[in-house]
């Protein structure tokens, strides 16, 4: 799950909340690019595991670090991302960059981004007596956005990050739209191109590759991506 949004805090505490714990530090400095785009894991509340990637205030970088942070994304999300998560703060100011959010992520992860795309509303519970829909309904460009991601939205309270239900609710909505898209992770030219790099030092070190393999089986899953990671970070000398 790659997140994406104006703010670095929302995105970290929307984070927080999908895994269940504080792993996504709320503030970093603006022009750190190097910790703009962090991943964690957890396991997940059935099979399997989550796997997080904060594109800590991607919207808001300069193009520069987007760039950047846009290349350590597609490392840590190899090969390639089951969902998008667009995070809105329903009682910050709905910026230009955040208009324009999906067809960011069309320019920049492909035409077929937005059928991977959902928006994930926090802070829902500020809204007080209005509902999220009447919330929505009331701006022509949420409007737009929503049609944009398919009609796919989820709203957080942060109120209460203990509650689970919310966070099987998202992950519900994920497995669906998972299943639309023929239970199949998104890809484009970039995760493409990828793993033509990673399928090329696999032939070229065979005989560590074979030693990486033996170590997958038997070490935890922290390590077993260190391999295609260590290929990866050559695509951000390329860039």
């Amino acid at each position: 799950i790659i997140l994406v949004g104006q703010s670095g805090s929302e995105n970290s505490a929307a984070g927080n909340i999908i895994l269940g714990k504080k792993v996504f530090e709320n503030s970093f400095p603006k022009t750190d690019a190097t910790n703009a785009c962090q991943s964690e894991e957890s396991e997940s509340e059935g099979d399997g595991y989550i796997s997080i990637i904060n594109t800590a205030g991607l919207l808001d970088s300069n193009e520069k670090q987007k760039i950047y942070i846009l290349n350590c994304t597609v490392v840590h999300s190899f090969p390639g991302p089951h969902a998008i998560l667009l995070v809105i703060n329903v009682k910050a100011r709905f910026t230009e960059e955040e208009r324009a959010a999906v067809k960011w992520i069309e320019d920049h992860f492909g035409s077929d981004a937005s059928m991977y795309t959902i928006l994930l509303f926090t802070h829902t519970d500020l809204l007080e007596d209005k509902t999220l829909d009447e919330f929505i309904s009331e701006s022509d460009h949420l409007r737009h956005l929503k049609d944009q991601c398919g009609g796919r939205y989820h709203a957080f309270k942060n109120n209460n990050i203990q509650d689970r239900s919310q966070v099987k609710g998202l992950l519900d909505k994920i497995e669906k739209m998972v299943k639309e898209n023929g239970r199949e992770h998104y890809t484009n030219d970039m995760y493409r191109e990828a793993q033509r790099i990673i399928d090329d030092a696999k032939e070229r070190f065979k005989p560590l590759y074979q030693k990486f393999k033996e170590q997958k089986q038997s070490r935890d899953r922290q390590y077993q991506m260190k391999w295609e990671w260590d290929c990866l970070y050559s695509l951000l000398g390329q860039n």
